[in-house]
This record gives C-alpha cells, sequence and structure tokens, in this order.
C-alpha cells in the first residue's frame, strides 16, 4: 500500500511525518533495518530512512525492474525535470505503465520516491527520489552522469558525422559507465590504434559531444547521452523474473537420490561421531581441527575432504561432536545425545542446523585476508547473508514446476534479476546447491518433499522427520548370502540388519544395494565385541533369505579358534589360551616385553597390566582377545569411546536470541515519543544532521548545548558535514565552529 501523496518541502525527509500508521507499519516492514533499534520519534525514523546508508540497504532489496524505474526517477529528475509513470515507463522500457504505477507505489511505501504535490492543472502526478536516494544509488544511476550539461544541439544528427575512433569511444561511454581515461596527446612511441582513438578524443571533444572533467579524464553528459539513447535509461529490463527451460527428472528417481544422499549424510555424521571416540581429534589453538584430522576422517568414511569437511561442520552444528579439554589439550570428541535417534529424526535434526547457520562451510580451506588458511569449525565463518541466501537459493529452485532441476546458472540469473544491486557471487550460490544436494534436500537437481518441508517456516524436527519417512523405502531386514562370503541386501537395511552387518562385515560398496563380505578380521572384531560363534552364526541364518554357506560357518568359528583362544580377566590379569604353543610365543616375543606376561600354566599366563589394557596392547599387534568378568562371562570392552559433554551452545549459532520489534509496536512507541517532543524542533542527532545537510549554505538559528549544561542560540551557515559533525560559520562572530550532532539541541529555518 502506498504512502499519502504529500507535498515535498524544503526540509529533507517531512514526507514521512505526514503517514499514517498503516504506512509507517508497511515500511518499517518492508525496511526492518529502520526499527534496529526502534527510533523514538516518527522524526527519527524519517532522518534515519534518508540516510544514504538505510537507503543503500533498501537499493540493494529492489528487483530488477524496481532498481531500473528508481534509476530513471533519479536520471529524468536531475536532466530533463521530474518525471510521471508514462514518461518512467518509456524511460525504462517496461511500457506497461499501469505495472509502472505500481511499481512506484512500492518504492513510494519504501520511502525511496515522493510524489511532487501535482499543481492544481496538472492531470498527472511527477516523482522525485526521496532524501539519500541519490548518494544511494551511485555516482552514474543508469549509466548516466548526472552533473554538467549537453553541449551540442543535435547530438545525434551529429554521430553520424564522427569518425570510425570517435564513434567507438562515444558508443563505449554511451550506457555507462559514462567516464573514460584517455591521454589528449599521443606518446612519442604511440601506435596508429592510440593515435586514432586521441584524434577520435579530440574529435568528440571540438564537437561538444564530451566533456573534460580532470587532466586526462573525460565524461559524457548525462543529458546528450539521454538524446543518444532516443531517452532510454535501459537497454532492456526484464518485467518478469528468468526461467530458462530445465529438464525434468522422473519422480522416482529424484526420490531415490534424495533418500540415498540423506542416509549418506547421517551415515556418515555417525561415522565421524564413532571415528572421534575411538581416537578423538586434536584441536588447534583456535578450537578449529586441522587437515591432519580432516585427511583421518576422509580415509575412513571415503568421501573428498571437502565433503568430509561439511560433514564435520554438520556433525557439530546437530550437537553429534563437541569440544573436550583434556590433559593433552583440546579434543572434539563425540556427545551421548543421540545414540538412540532413529536416521529420519537425525537426518531433520542436521537439516534444520544447517538451514539455520550463519556459517559459510565453503570458506573452508580458502584464506583469510591475512593469509591464513581457513580450517573446519573454525570460528569466524559465519556471515550474516548466510541464512537469508539458502533461502533464496531454494526459493529459486521452488519457481521451476516440481521435479525440474534448473541448471547453477540459471539459478543465479534469477537471484541476480531479484537483487541486480547485490547478485550474490557464483561461489556462494554454488556451494549451497552442492549442500543441498549432500543432505538430499535436492535430488538430481530438483527440489525433493523434504526440501519443500524445509522451506517452510513452521518447519520443525517432527515435520521434517515426516517428510523424510514418507520418501524412504521400506528397510530390508533380509540379505542374500553368497558361497564368496560376501553378502548383498538389496535396499536399505533395518537398523537391526545394519547393526549385524556393520559387526560382522566390512561394506564393500554402496548404492541401490549394500554389498558387505564377510572377512576373518571382521569375525574376529565381532567376537571382540562379545558375541559368541554360536550367537553370530544364529543371527546370520535369521536375517538370510537363503541357507547360510558352509563357508561362511567355518568362517566364524575358525575366527573363534584362532582369536577366541585367548582369554584376559583382572586379577592382575591373567592371559589364558588352549594353545599352549601360541601362549608361549607371546609371552617370549621380545616385542611384547611390557606386557609382563608369566607362565602359570602351559595354557595360562599372569600380566603385570589390567585385562582392559592387556587386551588393548594385543589388539594393537592384530591379536584380538575375550576379556572375561570375575564369573567368567564374556565383557564387550569396546573400542574405548571418549564422550563429550552435550555443548549449551552449538558452533554456528547466536550467543545471543535477537528478539525483533513488532512494526506496529514500534509505530506506536514512536507516536508517543513524537507527542513529547513536539516542541523541540529537532533532538535526534540522525534528523539533526539531515537538517543541517540540507540548510548548507543557508542560514539558520542552531541551538548548541555546552559541556556545563547551558544552551547558547547561534545564527550560522552550515558549511559541510564531517561525519556526525558539521562545520559552520558563525555570522556573528564570523568565525568556524565545528559541532558534534549529540550537543545539537535544535534546528530552526530563518524565515525571510
Amino acid at each position: 500500500m502506498a504512502p499519502t501523496v504529500v507535498p515535498m518541502t524544503s526540509s529533507t525527509a517531512t514526507h514521512v511525518l505526514e503517514w499514517s500508521d498503516a504506512d509507517l507499519t508497511t515500511l518499517l516492514t518492508l525496511r526492518p533495518d529502520l526499527r534496529a533499534p526502534v527510533p523514538g520519534t516518527v522524526t527519527a525514523l524519517a532522518a534515519r530512512a534518508g540516510t544514504v546508508r538505510s537507503s543503500r540497504l533498501a537499493v540493494l532489496g529492489l528487483n530488477a525492474p524496481s532498481l531500473a524505474v528508481l534509476e530513471a526517477v533519479c536520471a529524468l529528475g536531475s536532466l530533463v525535470g521530474s518525471p510521471g509513470a508514462e514518461d518512467l515507463a518509456r524511460a525504462t522500457g517496461l511500457e506497461d505503465v499501469a505495472f509502472v504505477d505500481e511499481l512506484l507505489a512500492d518504492l513510494a511505501a519504501r520511502a525511496l520516491v515522493v510524489a511532487e504535490s501535482p499543481s492544481a492543472s496538472a492531470a498527472v502526478v511527477t516523482w522525485a527520489v526521496a532524501p539519500g536516494v541519490t548518494d544511494a544509488l551511485g555516482q552514474f544511476p543508469a549509466g548516466l552522469a548526472l552533473t554538467g550539461s549537453a553541449t551540442h544541439a543535435d547530438p545525434r544528427a551529429a554521430r553520424t558525422g564522427l569518425g570510425g575512433a570517435a564513434r567507438r569511444i562515444l558508443d563505449a561511454l554511451l550506457w555507462g559507465p559514462p567516464v573514460g581515461t584517455l591521454p589528449l596527446s599521443p606518446a612519442p612511441d604511440a601506435g596508429a590504434e592510440d593515435g586514432a582513438l586521441t584524434a577520435g578524443l579530440t574529435e568528440l571533444l571540438d564537437a561538444g559531444l564530451l566533456r573534460r572533467s580532470a587532466a586526462e579524464q573525460v565524461v559524457l553528459p548525462g543529458a546528450l547521452a539521454l538524446a543518444l539513447r532516443g531517452g532510454r535509461t535501459h537497454r532492456d529490463i526484464a518485467p518478469t523474473p528468468p526461467l530458462p527451460d530445465a529438464p525434468t527428472i522422473a519422480a522416482d528417481v529424484v526420490e531415490a537420490e534424495a533418500a540415498r544422499a540423506a542416509l549418506d549424510a547421517v551415515r556418515h555424521v555417525t561415522e565421524v561421531a564413532n571415528l572421534w571416540g575411538k581416537d578423538p581429534a586434536g584441536a588447534l589453538r583456535s578450537g578449529a581441527v586441522g587437515v591432519r584430522e580432516i585427511r583421518r576422517a576422509s580415509s575412513a568414511l571415503g568421501t573428498p575432504e571437502a565433503e568430509t569437511t561439511f560433514t564435520v561442520e554438520l556433525a557439530a552444528l546437530g550437537g553429534d561432536i563437541a569440544p573436550l579439554q583434556d590433559a593433552d589439550g583440546g579434543l572434539w570428541a563425540p556427545t551421548d545425545a543421540y545414540l538412540d535417534e532413529d536416521a529420519s529424526a537425525h537426518w531433520a535434526r542436521l537439516a534444520l542446523a544447517w538451514w539455520s547457520s550463519p556459517r559459510v562451510f565453503a570458506l573452508i580451506g580458502t584464506r583469510s585476508d591475512d593469509g591464513a588458511l581457513r580450517s573446519s569449525l573454525e570460528p569466524g565463518l559465519e556471515r550474516g547473508w548466510a541464512v537469508r541466501l539458502r533461502r533464496r537459493v531454494l526459493d529459486a529452485v521452488a519457481a521451476w514446476p516440481a521435479l525440474h532441476a534448473p541448471r547453477a546458472a540459471d539459478i543465479a540469473a534469477r537471484l541476480a534479476w531479484d537483487t541486480p544491486a547485490s547478485p550474490p557471487p557464483d561461489w556462494a550460490v554454488e556451494a549451497v546447491l552442492r549442500e543441498a544436494h549432500l543432505l538430499g534436500v535436492l535430488g538430481a537437481g530438483a527440489l525433493t518433499s523434504p526440501g519443500l518441508a524445509l522451506l517452510d517456516p513452521e518447519a520443525t524436527v517432527h515435520t521434517l522427520t515426516s517428510a523424510l519417512t514418507r520418501q524412504l523405502p521400506p528397510a530390508e531386514t533380509q540379505m542374500v548370502v553368497q558361497a564368496d562370503l560376501t553378502a548383498m541386501v538389496p535396499g536399505r537395511p533395518s537398523a537391526e540388519l545394519d547393526e549385524l552387518l556393520s559387526r560382522t562385515a566390512t561394506v564393500e560398496s554402496r548404492g541401490a544395494a549394500l554389498t558387505v563380505r564377510f572377512s576373518p578380521e571382521s569375525l574376529a572384531r565381532a567376537l571382540a565385541s562379545g558375541w559368541s560363534a554360536a550367537y553370530i552364526v544364529e543371527q546370520l541364518r535369521a536375517h538370510s533369505r537363503t541357507e547360510l554357506p558352509q563357508a561362511l560357518e567355518y568362517a566364524v568359528t575358525d575366527a573363534e579358534r584362532r582369536h577366541g583362544g585367548l582369554r584376559s580377566g583382572a586379577a592382575a590379569s591373567y592371559l589364558r589360551c588352549e594353545d599352549p604353543v601360541l601362549l608361549s610365543s607371546l609371552v617370549h616375543d621380545p616385542d611384547l616385553a611390557m606386557l609382563g606376561l608369566r607362565l602359570l600354566a602351559p595354557t595360562v599366563a599372569i600380566s603385570d597390566l589390567s585385562a582392559v589394557r592387556l587386551t588393548r596392547v594385543l589388539a594393537d599387534t592384530g591379536r584380538t582377545t575375550i576379556v572375561e568378568g570375575p564369573g567368567g562371562d564374556v565383557l564387550d570392552i569396546g573400542p574405548g569411546r571418549v564422550v563429550a559433554p552435550i555443548p549449551r551452545r552449538r558452533p554456528g549459532s547466536s550467543e545471543a536470541v535477537t528478539t525483533e520489534v513488532d512494526a506496529s509496536a514500534a509505530v506506536a512507541h514512536m507516536r508517543e515519543g513524537q507527542a513529547r517532543a513536539k516542541d523541540v524542533p529537532a533532538a535526534d542527532p540522525a534528523s539533526v544532521m539531515t537538517l543541517l545537510k540540507a540548510a548548507i549554505g543557508r542560514s539558520v538559528w542552531l541551538t548548541i548545548a555546552g559541556p556545563s549544561g547551558e544552551v547558547q542560540r547561534r545564527r550560522v551557515r552550515p558549511l559541510r558535514l564531517d561525519g556526525p559533525r558539521v562545520v559552520v560559520r558563525d555570522e556573528v562572530r564570523e568565525s568556524d565552529l565545528t559541532v558534534g550532532a549529540h550537543r545539537i539541541v535544535a534546528v530552526e529555518e530563518i524565515s525571510a
């Protein structure tokens, strides 16, 4: 809704003062920076809205047609007079006057343009830019120089008589930037081309088509350029965002890709947690994780280092790993907060953590301004635009029909249309797309059902869990075991089958089917975890679709014979083995002297080490040992998992939660402040500086508060603004004075 049309006055930003509460609420909604913090009065709001900084933020958020209309208002207003909607439609090439009216209404609601008060006889409303906008648009809005005037009566006719070099120079400057730097006289060793350019430049200056702005700098006057363009401020502005053709992906392919990626993301995070539970990752002094630890994790996961860094960051964001301090310094180790979480809920938690994190993961591996290499989990990778960019990228993908997979370049082009004054860099867009694919938010380039659920502002762990669960295929509880000691699961294994295979087998390949291999090492690992050979065979039979191959049963019993014959216990500790030769070789092995083994009987030895320590030293030499309890029962001591405390705040989250003030409540607050300050012409520093900027060169009354609180009223003439200070000429004392804005109580214009 556009604000009420009010006349512009000589005092800057006064048009906002006449707005209704609804108009002010709309302004604060469209320009949220204006309520951070909430201004004390409407005057202060108007002053803040008219600052270059706030105007620049508003300009950065405009789409292509809105920015073109704003630039046209600025350029035409400076060069030919305040334009109406029809003038702007012709100048921008948008043609549809009704559409331009809508854009003007939106710009007016943002306090970027002001409708000038039409005369009684005028039927068309003309428009001008609001305070601060001209500076916010930059030096050359629409590629036009707003200073200077045309020095040729008919520039289009004059162009036809120019030489080739002169026309090339003119064409290069025509659509901006309109400033060029060329020597006005050729150097002694200049070639023919340089000489031709110098001659062409001289020809343009003589014809009055260019104007010198510095020793070797020329400028094409804006009015002249506008005439050469045929009155156009812009060449080609698309009124609607681009939507190029994109390939359509089959629904089952999208779902399969998304499900695979989501489960892989969860599995990789779990594997990192398990890896660092056995051997925690050392932290650098900054708290980050070094390249060596990332390479170790990358080797264990079988993923590229770039993907591994993303997995590690996800694990930290989700709280699966956390920092830990011990005697050796800082470490990163897993927490035990989510051990019993199923895959869908785990993914939902990770996806929400990624979605809301201000960290830019693509910066890892790059160098900072001081040349330092950025590391994983390093503080300082937060960027204010990160969360907003993720939403913008997925919103852009969602603009295509369902199951369409737009290219990264097409997505970047659409985002550039959305904010042409601040298009996101290509590397950042590509990074978001890459991360979305790794999480299963995108599948084969198309937005998935979990991705759509993530775009919902009300998304929760529950809604995302449900979305992914519907996407996942049914879990497989059976496998096909083959005689070569491999097994294949045709789909996603159930939790029970997955645990069985993770203990007893080694993964060979993943994809549409999971292929594993049973080896002596993997079976020994299962025996070391406390499972007996009989139990392993029983579980394998229960989950096998076919008869269990005899070769696998032999492999299990052989593993128990070779590795399960060693028994350790806690006395000091003991080691017993049914094979006296094997036990004797361990006792007399010089490499195992640190164990202090001594034979008590041909099948029993004792050690000075604890049972757990004895078992782990033997495991380091490749000898798996089963630990017995006091009653002879088998104990599962596992690999020794280090657990970190659950962090109060996950890395990447904000230290404090910022509460955004409701726009309507902010308006009520400003109205109250305005009522209290109605007798003070200007008390807000921003408002003071705005008023003084408008009064430069004119006499005003300035009320100044002194250091001890006394108030002086002086007749001054503002000369220039210097940041938060103003330099004025005291007309009575005939001296210059520099005054801080916070010292100024009031500014009053002097009536003629």
